[in-house]
């Protein structure tokens, strides 16, 4: 296919190849249920549910997409950024939250490329979902190692990853505690939908770059409503919003400056057999001869705000380098 034409390029992990989608393929839409194992391609979806979702398929679509939900940020300081950390944590201290994450932002300017940047993705986290998506206006390239869901004959598989730190540093109960509330979530949402019989793995140490996180695993039987059922509980997970998920998503949307955008939404593959989707994290959106890098973190009771900006930092830096 002729690089101009290319609207999508996406790596499964599990599979260790590239696949690639024609930009006439494109299509918006809303609601996953027609698509789920009966349309086969490429899912990306924003962080707020409510907004413009776009589908990557194998075959060409006659309706052209001329209007685009999109709209650009301006860098948040360090100031604004702490500032919202302690509104966070003033609110956890008189009990409305017990945790929210908050995001961030850094936008650069340069002659930058996406595909390449798609590419030293792929080389350099061989473990983690990358993607290039071309939606227009925009291109979106990210290598996300959180897996949100596969499902693949009758199995469901999900992880709870939370807390960061280097590698070099030992993690600390904050960083346990707020991976355990992702893991209780998790394990909430399969109850709801009938997934009471999981099985769920010791909590591990997760790698990716100079910075790693804490991983507990889970698997399921299931059937396709209930897998289905399973993903729109889970999105947003508790991971990029927090806890209670509803007051901290209304707590996002009113103290966050920022458009998230399809940072922190999830992108994925379907196919008619099986699904697999990641959150759509250590990503970054070029548009204008800027580069928008995204990053966020998980705010607790035990909170320090210049800490909570450090650790963006460090995730930042992991993607800054794909430039």
């Amino acid at each position: 296919m002729d690089i101009e034409n290319i609207g999508a390029l996406v790596y499964l992990p599990g599979e260790k190849k590239i696949e690639t989608y024609a930009k006439d393929s494109m299509e918006s839409f809303e609601e996953i249920d027609a698509y789920w194992l009966q349309r086969e391609g490429l899912l990306f979806y924003p962080f707020d549910r409510s907004k413009q979702a776009f589908f990557f398929g194998k075959e060409p679509v006659d309706t052209e997409i001329k209007e685009h939900d999109l709209s650009h940020n301006e860098s948040l300081t360090q100031t604004e950024y702490e500032t919202s950390v302690y509104i966070a944590c003033a609110e956890i201290q008189e009990g409305n939250l017990d945790k929210v994450v908050l995001a961030r932002n850094e936008i650069l300017e340069g002659n930058y490329d996406a595909q390449t940047s798609f590419q030293n993705a792929v080389k350099k986290y061989p473990d983690s979902y990358g993607y290039y998506i071309n939606i227009g206006p925009e291109q979106w390239v990210g290598a996300s190692p959180e897996l949100l869901l596969h499902f693949e004959d009758g199995v469901i598989y999900t992880v709870a990853l939370a807390g960061t730190k280097s590698l070099k540093d030992k993690f600390t109960n904050k960083e346990r505690e707020e991976q355990e509330m992702v893991a209780e979530f998790i394990e909430e949402k399969l109850k709801i939908v009938g997934l009471t019989n999981f099985t769920k793995s010791d909590v591990e140490e997760a790698k990716f770059g100079e910075i790693k996180h804490l991983k507990t695993a889970y698997t399921a039987q299931a059937d396709k409503i209930q897998a289905l059922e399973l993903l729109k509980h889970l999105q947003p997970t508790s991971a990029v919003c927090g806890l209670p998920r509803d007051k901290s998503f209304g707590f996002i949307q009113e103290f966050e400056t920022l458009n998230r955008s399809f940072y922190s939404g999830i992108t994925g593959v379907l196919r008619k057999d099986s699904a697999t989707f990641f959150v759509n994290l250590r990503c970054m959106r070029f548009f204008e001869g800027k580069v928008e890098l995204f990053a966020g973190a998980g705010i607790t009771q035990e909170s320090n705000p210049k800490a909570e900006w450090e650790e963006t930092e460090k995730k930042i830096a992991t993607i800054k380098e794909l430039l």
